[in-house]
């Protein structure tokens, strides 16, 4: 299992992997400490049409086209979101249930339409539908290549915006009295969470893509309040997740990489639920001790 010191085929994989666990991990943090983690999930697969789209204007399988579409097609769910719940009285969670399943259909009938339009036959579209399981097996060099650039792109804004996301997330009010445009910073996050989902859709999928965002925070903050801490936390289970997944679907058969990685980021979420100092044990052993009510 452990004989892949000079294994390329894994280690371009892992790589990938490892800076989409490391990246989703980090911006996981805001949209969980914004209680926006069901909008990740419907973004996730609100974003499936957009790469199909991207490909029957292009016919290009070009993964960077492809993301471009998603992205794309991200934003526009997103405004679509918010102006439903703006001017109706459904429930916010009703429009994101809504949203979520109109385009993803939309994308399995578009992608229906490639497959049987005479248009389409001389384009290789084999592999479209990987966007929406995952197929982490058969990243490519270049595939790889844009994750990392994406990764650190997506690790180098967060950084650049650190100290005026952490006011945004735990004090909007205050934030917009020290002149902090907090829509811009809202469309930030909104940009670097897109980003980290399309770097996704080849590795786990649309329908995993909200448990890379989310697992590896909910981990995190068993082990602490600390929000930096949370962040570094929340990265690291991420990545570890990442070469983890990855090194167990390349050594036992029959293991798709991206549910394994999935996988092994909730095996490490509920062992942190458990026995993390702010999970279930340790709360329990402060109440014993007194400390808690």
């Amino acid at each position: 299992m452990f004989d892949i010191s000079f294994d390329y085929f894994f280690w371009v994989v892992a790589l990938g992997t490892m800076a989409l666990g490391f990246a989703s991990g980090i911006i996981g943090t805001t949209i969980v400490l914004e209680g926006q983690s069901q909008l990740g999930d419907a973004i996730g697969h609100s974003v499936y049409p957009g790469v199909i789209i991207a490909f029957m204007l292009f016919q290009t399988r070009n993964s960077l086209v492809l993301l471009l579409g998603a992205i794309v097609v991200g934003y526009i769910a997103y405004v679509l979101i918010n102006w439903i719940h703006k001017y109706s009285h459904f429930a916010y969670e009703s429009v994101l249930a809504l949203v979520l399943s109109s385009f993803f259909s939309l994308g399995l009938m578009l992608y229906r339409i490639v497959q049987t339009n005479p248009k389409f036959q001389s384009v290789n579209f084999s592999g479209l539908d990987n966007y929406i399981m995952g197929q982490a097996a058969f990243l490519t060099q270049f595939d790889v290549n844009v994750i990392l650039i994406v990764a650190v792109i997506i690790a180098l804004i967060f950084w650049l915006y650190y100290p005026k996301i952490k006011i945004y997330l735990f004090d909007k009010t205050f934030a917009e009295t020290i002149a902090i445009n907090t829509k811009f910073i809202n469309y930030i996050l909104l940009t670097l969470s897109l980003l980290a989902i399309v770097i996704g859709l080849q590795a786990v999928g649309t329908k995993l893509i909200s448990s890379m965002l989310v697992a590896p925070v909910v981990g995190a903050m068993q082990w602490t309040n600390n929000y930096p801490k949370t962040i570094f936390l929340s990265g690291f289970f991420g990545l570890f997740a990442g070469f983890m997944g990855t090194l167990l679907s390349t050594n036992i058969s029959d293991l798709a990489t991206g549910p394994t990685i999935v996988v092994v980021l909730s095996g490490i979420a509920l062992v942190s639920v458990f026995i993390g100092p702010k999970g279930l044990l340790g709360s329990y052993v402060l109440r014993k001790r007194g400390v808690v009510s």
